[in-house]
């Protein structure tokens, strides 16, 4: 199971480079955490404390009452909030059954610093979402 969530973490191009030592390190990290339909794990202007990364299942985010995207197996939320130690930028919610592994703060910002190509990988990652959001605020209705 934990080789099977290792694999997991090594297709999600933020983990990708990492060695399988270091994707065993931070899978033992982790937490899985199994959330019912309905659960919101990240809600808009909370400070976030969590980064999750979607094993199973599929979680909307909304910002602003507004349905952004879902996110599914390989994907994950809530590393924005964990790098500015700031409140989070949307909610998310679980639509189904959703198993993820969390890592917190404590753990994520050690990896990061010891892996540029961590930082690398989610400084691009963020700022796809930002030119995303970008994209969204200026469509007229």
């Amino acid at each position: 199971m934990a080789e099977a969530q290792a694999d997991v973490l090594a297709s999600i191009p933020l983990f990708s480079r990492l060695s399988k030592k270091d994707l065993k390190r931070l899978h033992k990290a982790a937490h899985e955490i199994t959330y019912d339909a309905g659960t919101v794990l990240a809600e808009e202007n909370e400070v976030g404390h969590f980064f999750f990364v979607v094993l199973d299942g599929t979680a909307t985010v909304h910002v602003q009452g507004r349905e952004i995207r879902k996110v599914g197996k390989g994907e994950y939320f809530g590393e924005m909030a964990l790098i500015d130690r700031s409140v989070r930028a949307a909610t998310v919610t679980a639509e189904s059954p959703l198993r993820c592994l969390t890592i917190s703060q404590v753990q994520f910002r050690p990896l990061a610093i010891a892996h540029p190509e961590v930082a690398w990988a989610l400084l691009e990652a963020m700022v796809e979402r930002v030119r995303e959001s970008d994209r969204r605020a200026h469509r007229t209705p």
